[in-house]
Formats: structure tokens, C-alpha cells, sequence
């Protein structure tokens, strides 16, 4: 419901707009932040029928919670090493680019490129975190155990990425960057510092985008 709720954010912003083709304004301005606050906004609607919103989606944080951001920079390092050999050996150096990332390249001024963080390394992780790891991951944690639930959260989080058929290189990375972040809300019981190494993960990914546009 959280998912097709941002869908509808989406779908209903790009009727608003009524344009074929998007700037990075608009779809960092405008289509991130709708699918983030319909996404929000229908988790609020469901947790707020349970369990104090904040027990129920695990939205808790600490101090030290910012020490994920080196995490997910060196985890997004890593991983760009390994699809780097990948595409080498394999794809003969050529691979597709995400839409999203395809955007944010185009992103050459400073409004926009402030937007492209605001909506990958802030609007992203938080939306992301809090329904794969606040509620996915808990959900199969009661009845099925940690690590289940740190694996099916983490499938459910990749393969939510096939939405763009460019992303299909990227899923395997995403998942295993889904592995850690499980881990992480499994071990401290709230999701503060799986949005902090989520964001940093994207930081680095937005930074080297921005290097090379």
C-alpha cells in the first residue's frame, strides 16, 4: 500500500504537470517529493491504527546513528569496485544508467543539484528505510525469525528497484546493500542508522555523478 501509494504521488504530479519531458527541477522538486509524502503519508494512515507511530515503524534515533554515513559511503566504494570489474569483464564496459541517475547527471545548476540531494540522500532513504526496514522487515521478523527477515527485506528492496528495467544491473549491489541495512535495524531495533548509511551509500553515488556530468 506504501508503494503504490507513492506511485499514485507520482502518477498524480505528472498529470499536474503535463509535460513528456521532465527537468531535473521538476523531478526532483516536484515528483520525489510527492511519491515521498504519499508514501508517508499512507504509512502514517496504517501505523496510526496500531501501535504509537514511532514503536510501529521503529522511527528511533541516536547520536552515533550518523557514523552510517561512512558506513554506507564505504559500502557504496565497495560495491562500485565490484560492478565496475563486472561491466569490464562482462559488458565490455558498457552498462546502462538508471533513469534516476541519467536525471541527476543533468542536474548542472546549483538549484537543482541542490534538489537531486535533498531527494536522494535525504526524501530516499527515509521513505525507503522506513518501509522496507520499519515495516517489511519487522512484519517477517515476528513470524519468521532475523534472518528471514533481514533477506526478504532485502529482496523486497532490490527487486522494488526493477520498476526501471535500466536498474536490472544494479539489483544484485542493492541487495546486498539491503543485507546490511537489515542487519543494522535487527541489531539496534529502530531504523536511525540504516536511513543514515542508506543516505551516505547515495551521497557517494550523487557526488561522482555530479563529478563526471
Amino acid at each position: 500500500m506504501a508503494v503504490a501509494g507513492g506511485i499514485g504521488g507520482v502518477v498524480l504530479a505528472s498529470l499536474v504537470l503535463g509535460v513528456e519531458e521532465l527537468t531535473v527541477t521538476e523531478v526532483f522538486g516536484i515528483l520525489v517529493p510527492a511519491q515521498a509524502a504519499a508514501t508517508i503519508a499512507v504509512l502514517w494512515l496504517m501505523a496510526r491504527t496500531r501501535e504509537p507511530i514511532r514503536e510501529a515503524l521503529a522511527l528511533r534515533w541516536e547520536s552515533n546513528d550518523g557514523l552510517g554515513l561512512l558506513v554506507g559511503a564505504g559500502l557504496q566504494l565497495g560495491l562500485s569496485l565490484a560492478a565496475a570489474v563486472v561491466i569490464e569483464v562482462f559488458l565490455d564496459g558498457e552498462a546502462p544508467t538508471q533513469d534516476v541517475v541519467q536525471s541527476a547527471a543533468e542536474a548542472l545548476g546549483g538549484l537543482d543539484r541542490i534538489l537531486v540531494v535533498l531527494g536522494a540522500v535525504v526524501l530516499a532513504p527515509v521513505t525507503e528505510e522506513i518501509i522496507f526496514r520499519g515495516i517489511v522487515l519487522r512484519a517477517i521478523q515476528r513470524s519468521r525469525g532475523d534472518r528471514v527477515a533481514i533477506v526478504g527485506s532485502a529482496a523486497a528492496f532490490a527487486a522494488l528497484h526493477l520498476i526501471d528495467p535500466n536498474a536490472l544491473l544494479a539489483v544484485p549491489f542493492l541487495f546486498v546493500l539491503g543485507l546490511a541495512l537489515g542487519r543494522q535495524s535487527v541489531r539496534t531495533g529502530r531504523i536511525g542508522r540504516a536511513v543514515a548509511t542508506h543516505a551516505g551509500f547515495n551521497l557517494v553515488t550523487v557526488l561522482a555523478v555530479f563529478a563526471v556530468a
